[in-house]
């Protein structure tokens, strides 16, 4: 239930207060006084779309904040701790919105930032807003399945829920056989070039880091004779034995000075070295010889590789996991004909289950329709919709849908004599609207969101018809908070609260102020809306009498 709704710098509200009580709320005023923005502001704290156009001139900033009490809805609290949203029992429920200059807006449940995506789906447990504009959904056949199925939901939920999963599954099946048969196309082709690709790939022996020696090897066979040359060149440069001089040298002039004996020492082992040197250059030089026939092959394997990674992949790993993946869907062909005859059947099996479940919700559907039909006639009635035919289509699709295989459609007749036909093709908006408020009376006793907000649903209708409307929505009052935005006197007469929203220029600037009206301001605000502006004894007297007689319907 809404507690409060707190708006700051909000349009034509500069700072406003309101407290809602848990039945019949009202609001009037004036054409353009602001009660298109109030159900504006609430809209938005729902996660609706904000523009920036509504943040008041001359402010940086719009606030909505919306107080409510949640410990009856269960349902609700569940919502909290699916998205890790913590509230104790005792709490109220904080969800505020503050809309900024540049068009950005944060919001926020008890506090805690959290995306608008958020606040859109907290706010389907919260209010229900239905506008002045809201039976437009009913002028949509593809609403009339919803709207049939709220008579029944606790009860086919479960049923929905069990026939979307066992949908989703026929669906996957259906896309499999159709992903075999397109394999078995040309299948022995399919085969025949996979079984090549894998033996290609199995014969080419492929190793990780084989192309890199290769490579190695092919820099060194096509340079060889530089290599040559060069060791050739060394052999020559060392033939010299100029080291042996220098040691002629030292030994020479040893006896002049001791420490030049270590030096010697060291010439000793460099001698040594250069010898075992000389040794291993000139096996490694004997060695070497230029082999074109092993460049040769090593270029034929170097060229293969080259071309199996063109084929398959751009390096090694690449067509090792396209052999694997070949050798998978091999093996898919191979069974793809046992898969297929499986699935054929696993089909059948599935088909018998999802036909069972549809059928079980038809029947819900049917039943629902029926009840549907008388009520909604009782409830016209009411609503001085006289002589009317109603009648729930329901007729059974081609193909099996997420929501079953019933094709709902609401059929009316306005007129005695008259054919029954698509509501949205007889019926005109003030009948929409009532035919719109005679289905949330049916529903109001298995709804389970705690707020309904009716926006000027009194369009197209007065007299008699409006106070029958407002006999309803006091009726659906008794479960579930009403606000109700109005123009009717009758359906204003009837409510328990009445607030009053009046427009006034303070130093050049617009205010919207909402005030709570006693018994004296109610009935002249009744008073107001029987005979317009010039509010006579007459219409004051009228105005008692109205809400009088209103009084027997609480």
């Amino acid at each position: 239930m809404l507690l409060t709704l707190n708006i700051s710098n909000f349009a034509v509200f500069e700072k406003q207060t309101i407290e809602f009580d848990s039945d019949f709320n009202v609001f009037t005023g004036e054409t353009g006084s602001g009660k298109s923005i109030l159900i504006e502001a609430l809209s938005l704290i729902l996660g609706e779309r904000a523009s920036k156009d509504l943040i008041r001139k001359g402010k940086k900033s719009a606030l909505l904040e919306a107080i409510f009490d949640v410990s009856d809805n269960s349902d609700f609290y569940s919502f909290l701790q699916n998205n890790n949203i913590e509230m104790n029992a005792e709490d109220y429920l904080i969800i505020s919105r503050e809309i900024y200059e540049n068009g950005k807006s944060i919001s926020k449940i008890n506090g805690r930032t959290v995306p608008l995506s958020i606040i859109k789906e907290a706010g389907s447990y919260l209010i229900d807003i239905y506008g002045q504009f809201g039976h437009e959904s009913l002028f949509k056949k593809e609403n009339h399945i919803i709207l049939l199925d709220s008579l029944i939901q606790k009860d086919l939920a479960p049923i929905l829920e069990t026939y979307y999963n066992l949908y989703t599954e026929y669906n996957r099946i259906i896309k499999e056989i159709e992903n075999l048969q397109g394999k078995l196309n040309n299948k022995d082709l399919k085969i025949e070039q996979l079984k090549f690709e894998i033996n290609e790939i199995d014969e080419a022996d492929l190793n990780e880091f084989e192309e890199e020696e290769l490579l190695k090897q092919i820099k060194k066979l096509s340079n060889i004779q530089e290599i040559q040359n060069s060791l050739f060149e060394i052999k020559n440069i060392l033939s010299n034995n100029s080291l042996n001089s220098v040691y002629n040298l030292l030994n020479k002039i040893k006896g002049y000075d001791d420490s030049l004996a270590d030096f010697i020492s060291k010439l000793d082992i460099l001698l040594e070295e250069l010898q075992y040197f000389n040794y291993d250059l000139n096996d490694y030089s004997e060695r070497l010889d230029f082999d074109g026939e092993k460049l040769n092959t090593i270029e034929k394997r170097m060229s293969l590789i080259n071309r199996l990674k063109r084929k398959y992949g751009f390096s090694v790993e690449k067509i090792r996991e396209y052999r694997e993946s070949a050798n998978e869907e091999l093996d898919i062909l191979l069974k793809a004909e046992s898969n297929l005859n499986m699935m054929i059947k696993e089909k059948a099996e599935h088909n018998k289950k999802i036909e069972e479940c549809s059928n079980l919700i038809s029947d819900k559907r049917k039943k629902a329709a029926e009840i549907l039909e008388t009520e909604i006639l009782n409830e016209l009635d009411d609503l001085n919709m006289k002589n009317i035919e109603f009648k729930v289509a329901i007729n059974k699709k081609e193909n099996y849908s997420y929501d079953g295989v019933d094709d709902v459609e609401f059929l009316i007749s306005t007129n005695v004599g008259s054919d029954l036909n698509s509501v949205q093709k007889v019926v005109s908006g003030g009948e929409a609207s009532r035919i719109m408020l005679a289905l949330k009376k049916i529903v109001s006793d298995i709804e389970s969101t705690q707020t309904m907000v009716f926006d000027e649903i009194d369009t197209g209708i007065s007299g008699k018809t409006a106070q029958m409307a407002g006999i309803k929505m006091n009726y659906i009052s008794a479960k579930h908070q009403i606000i109700c935005v109005t123009h009717s006197p009758q359906i204003a007469s009837i409510s328990k609260n009445h607030f009053l929203i009046e427009k006034k220029i303070i130093n050049n600037n617009t205010y919207s102020i909402v005030n709570k009206l006693n018994k004296e301001n109610k009935i002249y605000e009744i008073a107001r809306l029987l005979s317009g502006m010039k509010v006579t004894e007459k219409s004051l007297n009228n105005a008692k009498d109205l809400i009088d007689s209103s009084a027997a319907f609480h």
